[in-house]
């Protein structure tokens, strides 16, 4: 079992780095358009890049769609890093009511349009991030456990 002082050690980093993408993609969101508007422009310019292979055949609102999705992934992913393992299900709802929350902020700043096809494909994002994270861990834990048997029964 661990100490209280090695869980903190473990959890300040993941808070950081929660604490970080949620910054970023709230400023990327939320902030008027004068103010996000270079780091938006960043943001899509290498996401674009990334995605551009993919992306050719697509129409200017399905890359926007896309862009959305990605945009989440990251969230879905730190908030799983952050959760107890059990609980990593909790991610994508949460996910979803960042993303309904950036929406309905939305409509009170101007230069921003609210969507609700936005809420889905940012939920999406966050969807997929924690599935992937939380997938990983799962195949992490297995791979400790059949370590820790191969080694118990070497030692008898």
């Amino acid at each position: 079992m661990s100490s209280p002082s090695s869980s903190r050690r473990r959890i300040a980093p993941r808070a950081v780095l929660t604490a970080a993408v949620l910054a970023i993609v709230v400023g990327l969101t939320v902030a008027p358009p004068g103010i996000a508007a270079p780091a938006r422009r960043a943001f899509l310019q290498g996401a674009s890049s990334v995605v551009a292979p993919f992306v050719d055949a697509l129409a200017a609102g399905e890359v926007e769609s896309i862009l959305n999705t990605l945009l989440f992934v990251p969230v879905g992913a730190v908030l799983v890093l952050l959760l107890p393992r059990g609980l990593w299900w909790l991610a994508p709802p949460a996910g979803l009511m960042l993303s309904v929350t950036v929406e309905v902020l939305q409509v009170r700043i101007p230069g921003r349009v609210p969507d609700l096809e936005d809420v889905l494909w940012n939920s999406a994002g966050a969807l997929a991030g924690a599935v992937a994270v939380a997938l990983v861990g799962a195949l992490v834990a297995v791979a400790r456990r059949i370590r820790t048997r191969r080694g118990t029964s070497r030692a008898r």
